[in-house]
């Protein structure tokens, strides 16, 4: 299969079997995911960093909140009296929501593959947990790349941008190679996981970037408060979700799994 009927065949499956829709459900639920865990962190790092760990985040999240956004986030980590019920809380709905988004991307990638096994506890346990960790450390790595290319520290370091975004591709690489070997509802090789995996990566790569740039000139936009970052957040779940099962159709064409099926 030629290049051309290969990108021919990606663009035809996504389009039949409902790529983007799917994603918009992971968007959804990463988002709803990741809050609680943020709301943890959050909780955590003030009752160990105190005043300095507050001043550092309000710092970081001032070059894309208003003053009005700033103020609202320094008055919520200020406020300490409902930390622990806050917590408490916030693991109830990560529970709840990486169910959800693990559900929603086995069903995702079954969709993908027109494979709908009867799979057992145990290997549903792995692929929730091979799901949740693949996408908190994706999130991360792009969001900490982002701060730390923002940061005043080290933009006078020569070739900073090219040494982040290549430490930045190597690490999307090993965090969804195990997701792209573990998720389908097929057997599958690390070969196999491999094209699939290098298109995310370098997809994710792409997509920081664009928003990156995008948040940069969030004053031209209208891009104020922390309404404008939510709605801008979820806008960047749903791509990345495209692109994560954009990558998965990938892998179907290069096996060339898809013969039987299209």
């Amino acid at each position: 299969m030629s290049v051309t009927e290969s990108i021919r065949s990606v663009v035809d499956i996504v389009r039949e079997r409902n790529v983007t829709f799917l994603a918009a459900s992971f968007a959804y639920y990463a988002f709803v995911s990741l809050f609680p865990l943020v709301l943890l962190a959050l909780a955590v790092g003030t009752f160990v960093g105190g005043q300095e760990f507050s001043n550092m985040l309000i710092d970081a999240a001032s070059r894309f909140l208003s003053d009005e956004g700033a103020t609202v986030l320094d008055r919520t980590l200020q406020n300490t009296s409902g930390t622990a019920g806050a917590s408490v809380v916030s693991i109830v709905i990560l529970l709840w929501s990486s169910l959800k988004l693990f559900r929603g991307l086995v069903i995702a990638f079954e969709e993908v593959y027109q494979t709908f096994p009867d799979v057992g506890i145990v290997e549903q346990v792995k692929k929730g947990l091979a799901t949740l960790v693949a996408v908190v450390l994706g999130v991360a790595l792009m969001v900490v790349v982002g701060t730390v290319l923002g940061s005043s520290l080290v933009t006078s370091i020569p070739f900073v941008g090219a040494i982040a975004s290549s430490g930045l591709l190597l690490g999307l690489v090993f965090v969804f190679l195990p997701l792209y070997y573990v998720l389908p509802p097929v057997k599958m090789s690390l070969r196999e996981a491999l094209p699939g995996t290098l298109f995310a990566a370098l997809g994710w790569l792409v997509l920081q970037a664009g928003f990156q740039y995008f948040l940069g000139g969030s004053g031209k936009y209208g891009l104020t408060g922390i309404l404008g970052v939510i709605i801008v957040f979820l806008t960047w779940l749903y791509f990345a979700g495209v692109i994560l099962l954009v990558g998965a159709v990938v892998n179907l064409v290069v096996a060339d799994r898809s013969a039987a099926t299209v």
